[in-house]
């Protein structure tokens, strides 16, 4: 079996790490050098198991902040693994991406993006408010649509949690911020920070946007806002505050009718409820930071604490003819064979975790 050099490097940064630097630089005891070799390869384990990614094809491509946070939450919520195991984990990580960060120079950005991520402490996260698909369906379908305040308050939602807009983004957007491009739409959204992002609006809704449109403004120009209050005869911007004050009378009236339903709705819940399902339908995490507009991954990582049942589909990047075998909850059942088996046990030993 023929491995190039450079095929190596990773591998040989490993074996460095574990048995030169930790060994011979470090002194560390023998104990303390099995804590790290253990902490290591049970993510390499993790990488092959949940992700699809045997060890000869691993690389520091799979060191990314998203992928070793999402390691830790796996750890805690799947594992339920200690919080002292798991900052031990992360240390070893840290650790290991510092010492190829001081031998490679352009290793030090991986570096400082896992640095960052934060010791986990023994607490819980505030539970995470979201509707579930058919809640989403009985809100939408609650505004009187034979009244122009019940269609614009209708689309209004659908708008809302079809581009996971904040609220403040939503009253602040103008007719100049929809943009066509044949038949595909897309909703520009300023956000924190003067920081600008585009959203695609899924086809299905753009009838929904024209009916709107035709209605509400039909001489429209760019700079009017896309939701209005009528003051008058004047348009006026909606404010933060008519938007809740809708979307609490909808959740009053709902869970009247069902208890389930939560007691109140802002604009924040439906937010919250287009970033659960695409974290439930397998979008990356890190795409899902950018739809929402998260200027932290810590921030979008919060669906994946709240829904452990989707745990291991979150942030893939596989190859295909590796993926593991799973059940309906999402379990892994099996994992495959690889064509590399020879290759894969070779780089074991060669980096000294078996």
């Amino acid at each position: 079996m023929k491995i190039k050099k450079s095929d190596l490097y990773f591998y040989e940064m490993l074996r460095d790490f574990l048995h030169k630097y930790l060994v011979v630089q470090r002194n560390f005891t023998e104990a303390t050098v099995k804590n790290y070799t253990d902490s290591l390869d049970q993510y390499r384990q993790y990488l092959r198991e949940q992700k699809g990614i045997p060890f000869d094809k691993a690389g520091f491509h799979c060191f990314s902040k998203e992928m070793v946070y999402d390691f830790c939450i796996w750890m805690r919520d799947s594992q339920s693994k200690a919080i002292n195991t798991i900052n031990l984990r992360l240390s070893a990580i840290k650790s290991f991406l510092r010492y190829c960060s001081e031998e490679d120079a352009s290793l030090s950005a991986l570096y400082l993006k896992v640095k960052s991520i934060r010791r986990f402490k023994g607490k819980t996260d505030p539970k995470l408010e979201y509707l579930t698909q058919e809640q989403l369906e009985t809100v939408f379908a609650a505004p009187d649509t034979t009244t122009r305040n019940g269609r614009r308050n209708q689309y209004f939602m659908i708008h809302a949690y079809e581009t996971g807009g904040r609220v403040e983004e939503l009253v602040g957007m103008t007719l100049g911020d929809i943009i066509r491009n044949g038949n595909s739409v897309q909703i520009r959204l300023h956000g924190k920070g003067d920081k600008t992002r585009y959203n695609p609006l899924p086809t299905e809704v753009i009838p929904h946007l024209d009916a709107y449109l035709s209605e509400f403004h039909p001489d429209g120009k760019n700079d009017d806002y896309l939701f209005y209050t009528i003051h008058g005869r004047k348009h006026t911007k909606m404010s933060p505050r008519t938007v809740n004050s809708f979307l609490s009378s909808y959740a009053k009236q709902m869970h009247e009718m069902d208890p389930t339903f939560p007691k109140s709705l802002h604009c924040h819940v439906l937010r919250h409820s287009i970033g659960m399902a695409m974290y439930k339908a397998g979008i990356p995490i890190s795409y899902i930071k950018d739809f929402l507009g998260h200027s932290s991954i810590d921030s979008t990582a919060v669906y994946a604490h709240a829904d452990n049942d989707a745990m291991a589909e979150a942030l893939r990047s596989v190859d295909q003819e590796a993926l593991p075998e799973k059940d309906s909850n999402g379990n892994v059942v099996s994992v495959p064979e690889k064509k590399w088996k020879g290759k894969e046990d070779y780089l074991l030993h060669f980096c000294g975790l078996v």
